[in-house]
């Protein structure tokens, strides 16, 4: 037997030894239970006491350090997970600090603090609380969204928000860990959810002394945590934002406390300045797969024929939306020209997926470089509303369960929706005019009075007709070149092209105001309009795929497990980048997109296999409707596969042709 037959048959074991546990400790959990969640005893601060079997962590409250806990598994994206503040030391500065990683717990890794310590190491990602949203008896939720966002919310629903910069993967593991910091000395961990799933106690960690007597307070806690569940998914708001809504960092009024090094105090006040507050509770309530599925439930099962030519496809899809018969609800049945294919999906997923290229690339209304684009600024485009065409041809996109434009500059996408944006250290070398790079460079590279005056009298009167007339001002010195350069930078990105952005919002808004619900729901839209930059781990790719097995024991089971231990190789092959394989164009070959889409696949994409002939070699294939790869059985080696798969993938020349 193959050793991913071992492997297979290991698991198997486990998971029957999990269920007899399951029935021996009283505790039913189906499918859609997120598993136990508990403080890891192992791995904790040296000050930090663990009980209750493992849902109370507590800190010696006469030291303000030394409070690290993590929790006991892996989460996902998007679980909610809830605490209680338990404890408190008033006379101590500083509270509780929350982090995500994807380093595995260590006990060798645990320093006195998170701040500054764990957010100067890669991987980590450290979330000042705020001091009074940590109250004793508070609730506290917390989680990490797709776009790379910790969100925390108190108990008074308010919501506060910051960029996770340290994370370096979604698709690997995500630890949660805690600080329990200067006031908090006490943490209770009530438990998570992640939409209509939630976590469970696992009664397994009490003593059956304590066991009936801790429960009951863990599940009352338990209880209102999932009745706040049930509440919350039935809130959505439907109400627009104002068109600028500032958000501010919140201010941090309390002193930062004396026993922190010097480094802790710079690093805890910059960290504390990332942090902002939402200013609509309902913005998080639901992400944006719920946000999806809501604007889908419109959509009709009668189709729209959509005939494609590769090379003329953005003007195919153009005119698409021009024809008569054309509507928003209707399915896009696409039929690429001289391919023979029924498209169950496939096809309709690989036309988004080049459309969206061809938006981006050939209209005509976007430039700069690949992952930030900006809005080209023309006169002639605007007036034959090609801007308006890209939006609608986005919106066509994504509430068909496409991809969106994944392209757009992240600063210029929030400026887009309502949010103030601190541009003093944006990148000049993104601007796609050289000119104004040139002119931007002069304008940085001002260090004294003289600079200055040189600047007013070469690019003075250019910085008034961007915006800053106070060039000229009295008052103006050297220290506001920071200032200057950021309205330079506003107004070329952004005020510029207001009357291209207005346009391209009206196209997304054509169909039930989708870019009201974007703006409303910026941060859970943000993969969808700009590139995250996430590679897709062997470990995400892997679980994509269920392997339709022959009957155990047969030769061509045997087989089978031979070709995907190898294919398990490949895979290898492919994260340590000893292959010109890419786990992107893999996907794309099996499934006619290079992501996952924002509402998954209509069903798991697997792998089956065929008989090898007697003569020649057939290469692997694919059926991107069913999202499905078929393997040969028996292959000889991992290099045979992977040449039999780079030759599949990169032959490809599309639908139905060899």
């Amino acid at each position: 037997m193959s050793e991913y037959a071992e492997s297979a048959r290991s698991v198997q074991q486990r998971v029957c030894l999990r269920e007899q546990a399951t029935e021996k400790h009283g505790r039913v959990c189906g499918s859609r239970c997120l598993g136990p969640m508990t403080f890891l005893q192992e791995v904790k601060g040296q000050r930090v006491t663990i009980c209750q079997g493992g849902h109370l962590a507590s800190r010696d409250a006469s030291c303000n350090m030394h409070g690290l806990v993590f929790v006991s598994r892996p989460v996902k994206v998007k679980e909610k997970i809830s605490v209680c503040i338990e404890g408190a030391a008033p006379l101590l500065d500083g509270a509780l600090r929350i982090g995500f990683t994807n380093h595995r717990p260590n006990t060798n890794l645990i320093p006195p603090t998170a701040i500054p310590h764990l957010i100067e190491t890669p991987g980590y990602c450290v979330v000042p609380v705020p001091a009074e949203v940590c109250q004793p008896g508070a609730h506290i939720t917390f989680w990490l969204n797709h776009a790379k966002y910790a969100l925390i919310q108190g108990t008074d629903g308010k919501t506060y928000y910051m960029k996770a910069k340290g994370l370096v993967n979604l698709n690997e593991p995500l630890y949660v860990f805690l600080d329990l910091f200067g006031s908090t000395s006490a943490v209770r961990l009530l438990g998570s959810r992640k939409g209509d799933r939630t976590s469970c106690p696992d009664p397994g960690q009490y003593s059956s002394g304590e066991k009936k007597v801790k429960n009951q307070g863990l599940n009352k806690n338990l209880l209102s945590f999932r009745n706040n569940v049930q509440s919350d998914t039935r809130r959505l708001s439907r109400e627009e934002p104002p068109s600028q809504t500032r958000v501010a960092p919140f201010c941090f009024t309390q002193p930062v406390s004396t026993q922190e090094p010097d480094q802790t105090k710079h690093m805890q006040t910059t960290t504390k300045k990332d942090l902002k507050k939402i200013p609509q509770s309902s913005m998080e309530e639901m992400d944006v797969t719920s946000l999806l599925r809501e604007f889908q439930r419109d959509l009709s099962p009668r189709e729209f024929h959509v005939v494609v030519c590769r090379k003329r496809l953005l003007k195919s899809a153009i005119d698409a939306l021009s024809n008569s018969n054309f509507s928003w609800t209707k399915t896009p049945y696409i039929e690429f020209v001289g391919e023979l294919a029924f498209d169950n999906g496939g096809p309709r997923r690989e036309f988004f997926r080049l459309l969206m290229m061809e938006v981006q690339g050939s209209l005509g209304v976007f430039e700069g470089k690949p992952g930030h684009l900006f809005f080209t600024y023309d006169q002639s485009a605007l007036q034959q509303r090609k801007y308006e065409q890209a939006g609608k041809l986005v919106a066509w996109s994504i509430i068909h369960g496409g991809p969106g434009l994944k392209a757009v500059d992240p600063c210029l996408y929030q400026m887009m929706c309502g949010q103030e944006v601190q541009l003093n250290e944006f990148d000049w070398r993104l601007i796609p005019d050289t000119d104004v790079q040139e002119k931007v460079q002069k304008i940085l590279s001002c260090r004294t009075s003289a600079h200055l005056r040189t600047l007013q009298k070469e690019l003075g009167d250019w910085i008034c007709e961007c915006g800053f007339p106070g060039i000229y001002g009295p008052k103006i010195s050297i220290q506001d070149i920071p200032i200057v350069y950021s309205y330079i930078v506003r107004h070329y990105i952004y005020l510029r092209v207001s009357n291209m952005i207005d346009q391209f919002a009206e196209g997304l808004n054509s169909y039930g105001r989708l870019w009201d619900m974007v703006k409303a729901n910026w941060i859970d839209f943000l993969p969808i309009f700009i590139d995250m930059n996430e590679p897709i781990s062997r470990a995400s790719f892997r679980a994509l795929f269920q392997i339709n097995w022959s009957t155990e024991g047969t030769k061509k089971r045997q087989e089978e497990e031979e070709t995907i231990y190898y294919w398990e190789l490949v895979l290898k092959m492919i994260e340590d980048k000893k292959t010109e394989l890419r786990f992107e164009e893999l996907l794309t070959f099996i499934t006619a997109t290079d992501e996952i889409p924002a509402l998954g696949f209509p069903q798991k994409p697997s792998i089956s296999f065929y008989q090898p002939e007697g003569r020649g070699c057939r290469l692997p294939y694919a059926s991107t409707c069913m999202t499905g790869l078929f393997l040969p059985r028996g292959v000889k080696g991992q290099a045979a596969l992977n040449t039999m798969l780079l030759r599949a993938v990169r032959d490809s020349a599309g639908f139905g042709k060899a």
